[in-house]
Parts: C-alpha cells; structure tokens; sequence
C-alpha cells in the first residue's frame, strides 16, 4: 500500500544508460513508467574517466544510445525527456544526480553472480545500497526475459517493437 502513495507522486525518472542491452531496456521500462504516471525521464551517461572501449565500440554503443534516446522522445514528446552526459565514477555520478530532484531510478543490470561479481563488482547494487530513492533493476530483454511494457501493457517496449520490424523488413527482402 505505502508504494501505491509513492507511485502517485512519481514525478521524475532517473535512467543511467551506458548503450548496454540492460540499460537500454531500463529505459524502455522507464518510458511505459512515464506514460502510466505522466513522469519526466532523465537519462544520465557517464563515461568512466579511463573509458575502456575501444573508439569502434564506444562509437556503436553511442549510435544504440542515440537511437533508444530518440524513440523514447517519439512516445513521450521531446519536452518529457532530458539526457545528460557526465565524466566520472558512475556510482557517484548517479547517486549524485538523484540526490537533487529524482523519485526513481530505473537502471539495467547484468546480473552477474558469483566470482564474476566479486572481481567486477556492481554499480547497480552500489546504487541499490546508496540512492535516496527507490530503484527499480531490469535485465536485458533477450533470453526469454519478458519486458516490463508486455507484462504491463501485453504490448512489446519500444526496442523490442524495433527489433520486430527490423525481422519482418528482412523477411520481405
């Protein structure tokens, strides 16, 4: 019930995005947030100061990003959506930025267990142990993982709709 209250005054959706399959579905899930709550989104990207993706990759994940930016400005219209790009360390960044003025955070995670976990350790746990505010974590969409948008609305999010067209055009060639 106390969740319920809180939900009504959702206002503002923080969603860090790193162009990771996960973080790009967090913001699907953030966008069907902001449509059922009339929330604003801001999305937050933070390059680690020593970047370790070659210029190639980190140019294919800026194009994802972009991409996933603009159909989530397509739902929501341009004035909903604010995206921020910030040099730092990414849970400090994004513990920082919530601190100001957001009610959520939605962010992907990998969901990594285990030794794997240890040696990389988890800005989304991190972030689940230091935000000032609930947060909510999505896995990436594939494998089985039933989207947020479909379990919600029986409809695909936004990179599934894309992923979808994108089989039927190749099926028409």
């Amino acid at each position: 019930m106390q969740l319920c209250r809180y939900m009504n005054t959702l206002q503002t959706i923080l969603v860090p995005v790193d162009g990771s399959p996960a973080s790009l579905a967090a913001l699907d899930d953030a966008v069907v947030l902001a449509q059922d709550y009339n929330a604003r989104i801001e999305v937050l990207h933070i390059i680690p100061p020593e970047d370790p993706l070659a210029p190639d990759v980190r140019d294919e994940t800026d194009r994802a990003m972009d991409a996933a930016i603009e159909r989530a400005k397509e739902s929501l219209g341009e004035d909903r959506i604010t995206r921020t790009v910030k040099v730092g360390d990414p849970l400090l960044e994004i513990v920082k930025q919530a601190r100001d003025r957001v009610d959520l955070i939605v962010m992907g995670t990998h969901g990594r267990i285990g030794r794997l976990h240890e040696l990389l350790g988890s800005i989304a746990e991190g972030v689940i142990r230091n935000a000032p505010c609930p947060v909510l974590t999505v896995r990436d969409q594939t494998g089985g993982y039933q989207s947020f948008a479909d379990r919600r609305h029986h409809r695909p999010s936004l990179s599934e709709q894309r992923t979808s067209a994108a089989h039927d055009q190749a099926r028409n060639r």
